[in-house]
């Protein structure tokens, strides 16, 4: 009986840990700023305006006229999707990233790409009619989507039949991704401990290219991508502290 307490006492103590370590407050922008207001990312001008770096959520949009330059993603689709697009360098950081997975004996599968401004609407209004405003925590409006960038991409696996669901964070395949998609320039970028702040349920199928320098820094700081971008801007506007870059 005392050695069955003893167990219970100590699962007790890792479910308060790790609750607590899920409460533990991000860091604010002025915070990581004033930790290293010179971060060894490029930048060429204001964040703000870099269209690889660009911040798309549920408050700042895009125009319905938007339409990036788009290439098709060739490589494996989930079975009856047709073939998706992406903007260049995007998707040839993706055709790296999968080539990478395979060696590794890791098989993903491209779900959505690309989407319009008129897709997004029809998604948007598709769920919205099933689901009614729980939907919002899963799908974006009209021109609030990143996916009309070009720069974002669903990825999922066989195992879980391709779905886009929660679980592709346990498999074998959504682990790789975790732990590798930052070294081919993409994050993950919604966690269910920044829904707060994202305005999403957690999507880790839901990986955004920003380029292998600023998607490493974005993981190791493990901030949403809005945190992250706060802290760009004090650091641009700081910026006679930044080293000299030759590609500045």
């Amino acid at each position: 009986m005392k050695r069955v307490f003893c167990i219970c006492c100590f699962l007790l103590l890792l479910l308060t840990g790790a609750c607590c370590a899920a409460d533990e407050p991000l860091p604010t922008a002025r915070e990581l700023f004033e930790q290293n207001p010179a971060p060894d990312v490029p930048m060429a001008c204001d964040p703000r305006m870099d269209p690889l770096l660009v911040l798309v959520n549920k408050e700042q949009g895009l125009p319905s006229a938007y339409v990036p330059e788009l290439t098709d993603l060739n490589l494996f689709h989930k079975p009856g999707v047709h073939t998706q697009q992406m903007r260049p360098e995007a998707a040839e950081a993706l055709a790296r990233l999968f080539a990478a997975a395979e060696a590794d004996g890791v098989k993903l599968g491209v779900v959505s790409g690309y989407r319009s401004y008129g897709t997004q609407k029809a998604i948007h209004a598709r769920k919205v009619a099933q689901r009614g405003r729980s939907a919002e925590l899963t799908s974006a409006p009209a021109g609030k989507s990143e996916h009309q960038l070009g720069l974002a991409v669903d990825v999922s696996c066989a195992s879980i039949n391709y779905r886009l669901n929660a679980i592709f964070a346990n498999t074998p395949e959504g682990q790789w991704v975790e732990a590798h998609c930052a070294e081919y320039g993409f994050i993950i970028r919604y966690r269910a401990e920044w829904q707060k702040i994202t305005g999403y349920k957690v999507e880790p199928w839901h990986i955004r290219y920003v380029g292998p320098e600023h998607a490493n820094l974005v993981m190791s700081l493990n901030v949403p991508y809005e945190i992250y971008m706060d802290y760009l801007k004090l650091c641009w506007d700081a910026r006679a502290h930044l080293p000299i870059r030759k590609d500045a």
